[in-house]
């Protein structure tokens, strides 16, 4: 059976399509069998107050498009200067794959596995910042 499984421990929550679903008891297994649905985990949203550099606020406006929380096509349209500016910063070819993937994921309307495909450079992002505090 095809379909995104979400498993759940106790207490931990997930937004679906602007709503958020808490596990309750020992925790479960959620199938998410329609496709484009925009899923969220709760332990992997960015803090605004956290989204202090350029890769975390991209990180930030992604989660809040898939939040439903923001206009789409205008959040859409401030990710592609965002990722612009990016691209001009970041010189290594791995990072302009990143780059090229996430701008691809957010062209064909799909804010998640946007999100997910950041998390390489939001990691070489806090690696750079690391070395040059």
């Amino acid at each position: 059976m095809p379909g995104l499984v979400l498993k759940l421990r106790d207490g931990e929550r997930v937004l679906i399509n602007g709503a958020v679903i808490e596990a309750s008891g020992r925790g479960c297994k959620l199938r998410v069998l329609t496709p484009g649905t925009d899923i969220l985990r709760m332990r992997d949203a960015i803090d605004p107050r956290e989204a202090t550099t350029p890769v975390a606020r991209l990180a930030h406006l992604l989660q809040m498009i898939v939040a439903g929380a923001v206009d789409r096509d205008d959040a859409v349209m401030e990710a592609t200067m965002m990722l612009d500016a990016l691209h001009d910063a970041f010189v290594e070819a791995i990072d302009l794959d990143v780059i090229r993937t996430v701008r691809e994921e957010v062209g064909a309307g799909r804010p998640y596995p946007a999100l997910r495909a950041l998390a390489p450079l939001r990691a070489r992002e806090a690696d750079i910042f690391a070395k040059a505090g």
